[in-house]
């Protein structure tokens, strides 16, 4: 599964297992509120492992694209690369 795509959806599942629950006990948008503010410190400490495998997984791709632009630029310059 896409690092991307793992990370955002433990982020959306951590922001519903605390916010719903809250949503009986206050209104739906103070819920909503504190569910975004436990979620995120929760996200930043517990989801460290899965952030850097994101942080990679961008990383390499811009890595990737930067090595196919400089190839293809020297390609048109003529250059041996």
């Amino acid at each position: 599964m896409n690092p991307i795509a793992k990370y955002f959806l433990s982020r959306a599942a951590i922001f519903a297992v605390v916010a719903i629950p809250l949503m009986f006990f206050f209104n739906v948008l103070n819920a909503l509120a504190i569910g975004l503010l436990v979620s995120m410190v929760i996200g930043f400490t517990v989801l460290r492992r899965q952030q850097m495998a994101m942080i990679d997984h961008i990383d390499a791709g811009a890595k990737r694209r930067q090595e196919e632009k400089r190839r293809l630029r020297a390609e048109l310059a003529g250059d041996d690369a």
